[in-house]
């Protein structure tokens, strides 16, 4: 079985704070949440994390400030924005999406609606990390060793860098495991 990468929720709380019902959901699904009052927080949290793709719940309830938010884009083109808003109206869902938010979610929502928003923030993030490392117009030869060396390292971990299960798990021999480690440069 291949992990996936953790997640990590950065939330900005409104200032009514969030209900306990939203901050479970939240926790279960990440492996790090952190809660901040500010934009100027959320990217001082993005640069410790140094490039980790986070899953980020922005607070919108007085408006989204999207001059700011650009900086949080260009500090990873991975990271899932989700917009909680008090009152979504068709306008600000239509910015909020045009902007690269992948949710757009109402701040008194049920546990529910915050689990889904947490699911397609966390698909977002699977779906970046499936192509981080492959460029546009890369030859097809080089663009398959990116996924291959990723399961290979994923397999590797699985198995605590044990090379005999970790070669029975990818069912192929250990000499052939350690030319693909060789060849992907991959310490032993």
């Amino acid at each position: 079985m291949i992990k996936s990468p953790s997640a990590i929720a950065i939330v900005q709380c409104p200032a009514s704070g969030l209900e306990d019902s939203t901050e479970r959901v939240l926790r279960a699904s990440s492996d790090v949440l952190l809660t901040v009052r500010s934009v100027d927080e959320i990217e001082s949290h993005l640069a410790a994390l140094r490039g980790a793709p986070c899953m980020i719940f922005v607070d919108g309830s007085a408006g989204v400030d999207y001059g700011r938010l650009r900086g949080v884009r260009e500090t990873g083109p991975h990271h899932a924005l989700v917009a909680m808003v008090q009152d979504p109206g068709v306008d600000a869902v239509v910015d909020a999406l045009r902007f690269g938010f992948v949710d757009v979610l109402e701040l008194r929502a049920g546990a529910s609606r915050w689990r889904l928003a947490a699911d397609r923030a966390a698909a977002g993030l699977a779906r970046a990390d499936r192509h981080e490392g492959i460029q546009d117009g890369m030859p097809l030869r080089e663009a398959l060793l990116v996924p291959e060396r990723r399961i290979i390292l994923a397999a590797l971990d699985a198995n605590d860098w044990n090379r005999r299960d970790t070669a029975r798990q990818l069912q192929i021999d250990r000499t052939t495991l350690y030319k693909k480690m060789k060849q992907f440069r991959i310490a032993a």
